[in-house]
């Protein structure tokens, strides 16, 4: 059954298709109410229904945003299936940069503030291309 429901899940994330409890119990041929059971029950059970969540969360974000849903069934849907809230803030990111050596570590400050630079510019790259992503959805 796990595998199967993980295929299920890895079906609905590749096809870019909304997953849903229901849809899974039916694949399982069981109620919607066992899956639930069986994600309290067992560990891996429960990550893939997490997965399932998770996907189906995003996948109402995404349509909301992208005019591909109706905003109102959208936040309807977050409220009462993912406990979202309009009060709630997002959480704040932290700022500060940590740089994580991979494969060396720096053997001199002048090696330790190259790499600190590099991190940067890749840094600066992917926030100039998240901004252009934004600015064309």
């Amino acid at each position: 059954m796990l595998a199967k429901a993980q295929s299920y899940v890895q079906h609905c994330q590749k096809a870019k298709e909304m997953p849903f409890i229901e849809e899974l119990a039916l694949t399982l041929d069981v109620n919607d109410d066992t899956i639930v059971e069986w994600g309290k029950e067992h560990d891996e059970f429960s990550a893939t229904v997490r997965k399932l969540k998770m996907l189906q969360k995003l996948h109402l974000k995404k349509g909301a945003l992208e005019k591909k849903l109706h905003a109102s069934i959208a936040v309807f849907l977050l409220k009462t299936n993912h406990g979202m809230n309009e009060d709630e803030k997002e959480p704040e990111l932290d700022h500060t940069t940590h740089i994580h050596f991979v494969g060396r570590t720096p053997t001199t400050m002048e090696d330790a503030m190259y790499d600190k630079n590099e991190a940067i510019a890749d840094l600066e790259k992917a926030e100039k291309a998240i901004e252009k992503f934004c600015l064309f959805r």
